[in-house]
């Protein structure tokens, strides 16, 4: 005997890591992972992982069948749609309401606005979609609707009534991902693609949601992995003059992860004899290359011009001249400021330009004198000196009281804000004064020399340099112009010779490549590559610090690499896949044939294959033909919506829980006859759950009410109008006359005329129209109860349908029929236009009232006698399969 599905997802667990196991405990205990799930499992990977954590993780609690809550989930309601605003032609803050048990059925002509309200669910809840595009939902697009398009869809989770703000393209809401969403649009999906079981029965969903969090937990880990590792490691590589292969070089192109300290201290160890032998080496060599030397000098000559010459750029460059010049005046602002407010506090002071530059300078003096002289470490100023007046720092005589006020008075000055704010910026300004960029090899004294080897190689390159050199030394002469408050001349425009420079670098690297190939010798190689190998371990050691770090980024990228490893998802995704097959793929195609059976397309070729993914399950339709592989290219529009049908029921029928169903325009294409089937199909779906259906076809409307009844269903009937101005508007009478059976048009009559009898007494004229038309509407009613009671809707106006199997029903007695007659003729009578001789008379509210209580009862007894003629011929009644 087969186990239960999770029977074997417990003891396929029992294989799995740690963490995994914790997972499924939590997947199968909570709703939704949250974050607090992920941070906690995070951890758990890490320190499997290698990581270095600051504090150690929970331990993991693995997961057993006692865990799983049978897949029970909150019973979620559909109660309307409110609040609506902008969407298609729907009237501002259209409403529709919805049953919250059984069914609901929705009618209205084309236009009324079934669709809009239709959208707004099948964007809000679960539908299938290829092409989100498609979920587009338009505001009027022949009106200036303006504003933000809204609504809200009112939901009873269980804990009353509540509200879920909706808009266009907004993230899933969860609790709506109950309802399932069946239109059109999805229709050609279930065709060609199948089904999707979105929420998975039985526990089978446990290792795909197990799914579901290692790809974030990937996605987590390859986020972290980007910004802790990233190109850091490329960063720290070590930049040797030259590429080779030798030891230190080797070395380095080898450091990884599990390199130790003491090999990286071993490696790079470069002593005082090291040192020395270099420079013994680099001596002979030199000796017999002077050639190569003074190639090897313009190259760095080269190089090192090309740093000058961008930095240059980039230095005088036309925004940051406008930088300096901003600065100085910065500056002179803050010291204007500081003087006025000087004159001001310095009236009456005996000399005067307090404040001044000068005056400053002089202050500044006498400060440093005494802190450093005179009263070494004591704040500046002394006014006292052993309770006696001190003496001053410039005329070493002892200060007066208003002296000593006066000192005190300068220096309040120099601690205001304005006058710290202005020795500020003037500090930035001697700052940029001080760091004003050099240009030392462009004034360098054997620059027109070198200009000069330039132009052997490139004449033009030789003129623009020379003319570079001009134009950086105006725009140095300006930028210090600026900086010092003087007028300055247009900066002339930079032409840049950056890349010329670069290029020719290029050629004059080639050149001494060729160069050193000609003076090779056994012994010179021997020594060349002893200074090589010398250099390169020089430069290693310098760069110590750098293979610690590269070699701490390379463990930490392994332990980022093992997690990733720990999240990944195929051998889940088998497993998942191995359950589904034993579990629900044989019920995935019995529940699809049984549907199919029911609207009887089981002629149609058509099978169905597992295609599941990492996160979902699904099902592929195949046409089981090789000349095409898209079911829809071979089936006709009434199949294809039958098919659709049946695909989508099965898929309901499969999925978790039961969610809401809302399905618009079910039998578009479908025959009568098919129709008949769906709407007895969709009726039963509604003692499993809430239905709401969309429709414009009034005999499907009947046919689904019909079966609803049949079933102790009384269907919730909502009837949508529009007129010139909106659509989407609710008839508060209901759905149109033609669309009530008998019953309810007798209830509708019952209710139009509780006012006869005092209209009787207040209008007589009023009454006689209102009495006639209800006549009216009884007679209507007397013909349709030919054709649903008396012959048990055998034969019904409008389709093509006789179902002769129901003849065992009919029965007419005699009795019945004169009672038929007399009532339906007496109808007649007083609804149609009477001789104005007053020869009929006018029926009185009571007397209507007996007819309407006749017609009811004679309901009764004809329903009575359909019922016995079938019991009287059981041979007639249709034999079970």
């Amino acid at each position: 005997m087969a186990a239960d599905p999770i029977d074997d997802i417990e003891k396929w667990s029992q294989d799995l890591v740690p963490w995994k196991r914790d997972v499924l405990r939590r997947l199968a205990t909570g709703a939704e992972f949250s974050e607090a799930d992920y941070s906690s499992t995070l951890s758990m990977v890490k320190e499997i992982a290698g990581f270095k954590l600051s504090s150690k993780p929970p331990a993991a609690i693995p997961f057993t069948k006692s865990h799983f809550a049978a897949g029970a989930t909150t019973p979620l309601t559909l109660k309307g749609i409110t609040n609506i605003q902008n969407i298609n032609q729907l009237t501002a803050n259209a409403q529709l309401d919805f049953c919250p048990k059984a069914l609901t059925i929705i009618y209205g002509r084309n236009g009324s606005g079934k669709s809009g309200f239709a959208r707004i669910l099948r964007t809000a809840c679960r539908t299938r979609i290829e092409n989100p595009a498609k979920l587009k939902v338009l505001s009027d697009v022949y009106g200036d609707s303006s504003g933000p398009q809204a609504a809200d869809i009112v939901i009873d989770n269980g804990s009353g009534d509540t509200s879920i703000k909706w808009t266009p393209g907004q993230t899933a809401i969860a609790e709506l991902m109950q309802v399932a969403v069946f239109d059109t649009v999805s229709a050609q999906l279930y065709v060609d693609n199948g089904n999707q079981i979105r929420f998975l029965p039985f526990g089978l969903a446990l290792p795909h949601r197990l799914n579901t969090v290692c790809l974030q937990l990937k996605e987590i880990l390859e986020a972290e992995r980007k910004s802790e590792v990233g190109n850091k490691v490329s960063m720290t590589a070590i930049n040797f003059d030259v590429t080779q292969d030798t030891k230190a070089q080797k070395f380095e192109r080898s450091l990884s992860q599990a390199t130790t300290d003491t090999a990286i201290a071993t490696a790079a160890k470069f002593t005082s004899d090291d040192e020395a032998r270099l420079e013994e080496i680099r001596k002979a060599l030199s000796a017999g290359d002077a050639a190569l030397a003074d190639l090897t000098a313009f190259e760095k000559w080269l190089r090192d011009l090309a740093t000058e010459c961008e930095e240059a750029e980039k230095g005088f460059s036309d925004k940051e001249l406008k930088a300096l010049e901003k600065i100085y005046e910065e500056a002179r602002s803050a010291r204007t400021a500081a003087t006025v407010a000087a004159k001001a506090m310095f009236t009456d002071e005996p000399l005067p330009g307090v404040g001044s530059k000068s005056w400053r300078a002089l202050w500044h003096a006498a400060r440093d004198f005494s802190v450093q002289e005179a009263y070494v470490d004591r704040d500046f100023p002394i006014t006292l000196e052993d309770d006696a007046a001190a003496a001053c720092v410039l005329c070493q005589q002892p200060l007066t009281s208003d002296a000593s006020a006066r000192m005190k008075r300068f220096q309040k000055y120099l601690d205001d804000t304005l006058g710290v704010a202005a020795t500020k910026a003037e500090g930035i300004v001697s700052e940029a004064q001080k760091n004003l960029k050099t240009i030392e090899l462009l004034e360098a004294s054997d620059f027109e020399a070198r200009v000069e080897q330039v132009r052997k190689r490139n004449n033009s390159l030789a003129d623009a340099l020379a003319t570079f050199k001009t134009t950086v030394k105006k725009r140095r002469a300006i930028a210090s112009s600026y900086l010092s408050g003087e007028e300055a001349e247009t900066a002339p425009l930079l032409v840049s010779v950056v890349k010329a420079l670069t290029e020719l670098l290029q050629k004059i690297q080639k050149e001494k490549e060729a160069l050193e190939k000609a003076n090779n010798a056994p012994d010179r190689a021997l020594l060349v590559a002893e200074k090589a190998e010398l250099e390169d371990l020089k430069t290693l050691a310098a760069n110590k610090d750098r293979l610690t770090t590269r070699r701490d980024l390379l463990r930490l990228d392994h332990a980022y690499a093992k997690a990733l490893t720990q999240v990944g998802t195929t051998g889940i995704t088998r497993r998942a896949n191995d359950l589904i097959d034993t579990h629900l793929t044989s019920a995935v195609v019995k529940q699809f044939d049984t549907e199919r059976e029911r609207f009887e397309i089981m002629h149609l070729k058509i099978g169905l294959a597992r295609r599941s993914g990492q996160t979902k399950a699904e099902f592929d339709v195949s046409p089981q033909t090789k000349l095409t592989r898209v079911t829809s290219e071979i089936l006709s529009e009434g199949e294809q919506r039958a098919l659709a049908l049946a695909g989508f029921l099965t898929e309901v029928e499969l999925t978790d829980g039961k969610g809401p169903i809302v399905i618009d325009d079910p039998v578009s294409s479908l025959d009568r006859d098919r129709s008949i089937k769906v709407a007895e199909r969709i009726a039963e779906e509604a003692t499993k759950r809430q239905v709401i259906v969309f429709t414009h076809d009034m005999v499907f409307f009947n046919e689904l009410s019909k079966a609803a009844d049949s079933l102790g269903i009384e269907p919730v009937t909502v009837g949508l109008f529009r007129d010139k101005d909106a659509a989407g508007k609710v008839d508060p009478a209901g759905v149109s006359w033609k669309g009530l059976n008998v019953s309810k048009r007798i209830g509708k009559i019952k209710n139009d005329s509780a006012s006869l009898a005092k209209l009787y007494k207040t209008s007589p004229s009023d009454y006689e129209m209102r009495v006639k038309g209800l006549y009216g509407r009884l007679r209507d009613t007397y013909e349709r109860a030919v054709e649903e009671v008396i012959f048990n809707d055998i034969v019904r106006r409008g389709t093509d349908v006789i179902q002769t199997q129901l003849l065992r029903k009919v029965r007419l007695s005699d009795g019945l029929a004169i009672r038929f007659y007399e009532g339906m003729t007496k109808a007649n009578t007083h609804s149609h236009d009477n001789p104005a001789s007053d020869t009929v008379p006018v029926p009185t509210p009571d007397e209507f009232k007996n007819d309407i209580a006749a017609f009811e009862k004679l309901i009764v007894d004809l329903k009575a006698e359909g019922v016995a003629a079938e019991a009287a011929r059981p041979q007639m009644k249709p034999k079970k399969d």
